[in-house]
C-alpha cells in the first residue's frame, strides 16, 4: 500500500509542479511512508493541498492499476521513472 503511495505522490507532484521535480529518495515502513523530492523552492500551501487531493481523489475513485513485468529497458521506454543509483532487476 504504502510503496503504492509513494507512485501516486510522485505523479501528482509532477502534475502540480512539472517535471522539474524528482524523486530523491524515500522510506517505505509497515505504517508510513516517507518520500523525498528535489525541487527549486518550497511548495505553496495551494499546491501542497493540490497534491494532496489529487492523491485522496485517485485513492477514493479506486483508479485502477496496472502491474506488468518487462525489461528494464523497455519499462524506460514506456515512461517508467527509475531512480538514479537504484539496483533493478533486468525485469
Amino acid at each position: 500500500v504504502h510503496h503504492t503511495a509513494t507512485h501516486l505522490l510522485q505523479s501528482a507532484l509532477k502534475l502540480t509542479i512539472g517535471e522539474a521535480t524528482s524523486q530523491a529518495g524515500s522510506l517505505v515502513d509497515f505504517d508510513r511512508l516517507r518520500f523525498d523530492f528535489n525541487f527549486h523552492r518550497p511548495l505553496s500551501e495551494h499546491e501542497i493541498l493540490e497534491v494532496e487531493g489529487l492523491v485522496n481523489r485517485w485513492i477514493s475513485d479506486a483508479t485502477p492499476l496496472q502491474t506488468q513485468v518487462m525489461p528494464l529497458v523497455e519499462a524506460k521506454r514506456a515512461g517508467a521513472i527509475a531512480m538514479f543509483g537504484e539496483k533493478y532487476e533486468d525485469q
